[in-house]
């Protein structure tokens, strides 16, 4: 099974991106906030107010968090590996991705990685997606995802198929990494429920 673009691809592409990110001065940070803020004015999010999804499972560990998928969905994993926990509804189409940044996958040191912020994170993440040809769209915006600001990348597939991806950092210092991909009418219902249930331990 495979999702659009993996998050080790993802990662290899922002350990350069963050990387160089860690050396800016603070005026060109302030760029790259810019950046991200001017494109999360010019479109936002869609979501319902309460996901309709009743039948749930608690997916997820306690080094990436925890979210609530159906109940009906299952686990897998990639063919060419990777460390992500994803679940999907059995097909290649609808899926939820699990994982955290952590210093390595970022190319900084402990101190460095507890000195950038989310911003400098989700641009990375904002620019690889942009530059990729697998995607027709692409654009930023905010919300919150358990209780989190998060920075939100929007992706719009050539096939299709929707990606959104939640960058942010929780109370542990942690950067986390929450994606949801697949169909307008799935994420529909699953958005406000990621967002609702995301955890750092499971209740």
């Amino acid at each position: 099974m495979k999702k659009i673009v993996s998050l080790s691809t993802l990662l290899v592409c922002c350990l350069c991106l963050a990387a160089c990110n860690t050396s800016k001065s603070k005026k060109e940070v302030a760029s790259d906030t810019t950046t991200v803020q001017e494109t999360t004015t010019a479109q936002e999010t869609t979501t319902v107010a309460e996901s309709t999804i009743k039948d749930t499972q608690v997916i997820g560990s306690d080094a990436y968090g925890y979210v609530k998928v159906p109940k009906s969905w299952i686990h897998f994993t990639e063919v060419e590996g990777g460390d992500d926990i994803q679940y999907c509804d059995g097909t290649d189409i609808n899926i939820v991705t699990l994982n955290t940044f952590k210093p390595e996958h970022l190319g900084v040191s402990e101190s460095e990685y507890a000195a950038l912020d989310a911003v400098q994170v989700s641009t990375s993440v904002y620019q690889t997606k942009q530059q990729s040809k697998d995607f027709s769209k692409v654009w930023g915006s905010k919300s919150k995802i358990g209780g989190y600001d998060a920075y939100v990348v929007n992706c719009i597939a050539k096939n299709g198929k929707y990606l959104v991806i939640w960058i942010f950092k929780s109370d542990d210092g942690k950067f986390r990494y929450v994606s949801l991909e697949g169909t307008p009418e799935v994420l529909k219902d699953m958005l406000p429920l990621i967002e609702q249930s995301w955890t750092t331990k499971k209740n």
